[in-house]
């Protein structure tokens, strides 16, 4: 079955995938949010969107979903694409 992409508001639905592969996780790079492949490949990019952490409210202490930054990537703002190299 193939996967269906829904295209939304203020964002695109899901990253390409490489298939048998496992999702690394995300990065920044060159002031782009990578994903990951467990490859290596970066399997797509976007401009970075943050909002204050829940956890903390942007408090920054001791916070372990924020790593002590006060904000967390707002990933229904990302819009996705193929990077260009």
């Amino acid at each position: 079955m193939a996967a269906e992409f829904a295209i939304r508001e203020g964002g695109v639905g899901s990253f390409h995938v490489h298939p048998d592969h496992a999702f690394e996780g995300f990065e920044l790079r060159d002031g782009l949010l990578a994903a990951l492949c467990e490859c290596g490949s970066t399997l797509d990019v976007a401009d970075p969107k943050f909002v204050t952490c829940a956890e903390c409210g942007g408090a920054k202490r001791g916070c372990l979903r924020c790593g002590d930054t006060g904000g967390v990537v707002d990933h229904s703002a990302l819009t996705w694409s193929l990077p260009t190299t």
